[in-house]
């Protein structure tokens, strides 16, 4: 369900709101991982964590193509009939269930990193923020993403 205050934002403002969504996340993912790396390593031996080095690439790689694929799903259910507000409340949606598929593989590999001290979790997750980064949404990639017309570009503002 779409809040009150969500469905009152004008289409201009949708397409500001997106990129601080998308900054948030990236932010809280490099502040987590950066804090991860400062605190002093005493790796937890256990048997599960041979299996993390396994798992963390796997979910990263699982999660990327699911992303993917909902993401241009759900680009693909919107009408082309439908208002440029609704369209982009569509984008939005879609683009930050894309984001969290990305973050949870990425929290993940930086609790691994936490646990075990094994920098390839820390790699997979740099990997990650960099996707992260090719992803930031810009006025330019909502256009082209939803196929907006002269009419819905010009109302963007």
């Amino acid at each position: 369900m779409i809040s009150k205050q969500a469905q009152n934002q004008s289409p201009a403002a949708i397409v500001k709101t997106l990129p601080i969504i998308h900054m948030a996340l990236v932010a809280g993912q490099t502040l987590f991982a950066a804090t991860t790396f400062i605190i002093p390593k005493n790796p937890v031996k256990s048997a599960g964590n041979d299996m993390l080095i396994y798992i963390a690439p796997i979910l990263a790689v699982t999660c990327f193509i699911a992303g993917h694929f909902l993401f241009l799903k759900l680009l693909g259910n919107i009408k082309s009939d439908s208002t440029l507000k609704d369209k982009l409340m569509a984008y939005q949606s879609a683009t930050i269930v894309r984001l969290a598929l990305l973050e949870g593989p990425s929290l993940f590999s930086i609790v691994g990193f936490l646990l075990t001290g094994n920098m390839i979790f820390l790699g997979i997750t740099g990997a990650i923020i960099a996707y992260f980064i090719y992803l930031r949404p810009t006025r330019q990639k909502i256009e082209d993403d939803l196929s907006l017309g002269y009419e819905e570009k010009a109302e963007l503002g």
